[in-house]
């Protein structure tokens, strides 16, 4: 299996276009979200709003890109937590949350502007 495209823009902080012009040339027209995910489509229930509005939420990092994978993953989390959900359902699921940056793993790769900076901590010194 191929290893996963590196986003351009961690591409852009790592330097590599300074290094291989090229590469940045080969993405020119790649499109660029323009703002953030935004509220819950008009379709939405009660329910799956407020599920988009907790994904939403602890999801800073979305954009209005991320919007139709987020509409698949507020149908999956809705079905999940009505118990509708099969094992299948599940794994579609978590697959949707970690492509979204929900994951432990997915969430160290997200670049986020205005993410938060670990607290200082208090006892380092005693380490």
């Amino acid at each position: 299996m191929a290893r996963p495209r590196k986003p351009t823009a961690a591409l852009e902080l790592k330097g590599a276009y300074k290094k291989d012009p090229q590469r940045k040339a080969e993405r020119k027209d790649e499109p660029t979200p323009s703002g953030a995910v935004g509220l819950a489509p008009d379709f939405f229930d009660a329910d799956e709003r407020l599920i988009w509005d907790d994904l939403a939420g602890f999801g800073f990092w979305l954009t209005d890109a991320d919007r139709l994978m987020l509409e698949i993953a507020v149908k999956l989390m809705s079905m999940f937590r009505k118990g509708t959900l099969d094992g299948g359902g599940i794994s579609k699921l978590i697959t949707a949350l970690s492509k979204l940056g929900f994951s432990p793993t997915d969430r160290s790769k997200v670049q986020a502007p205005g993410a938060k900076e670990p607290e200082a901590d208090p006892f380092a010194d005693f380490k």
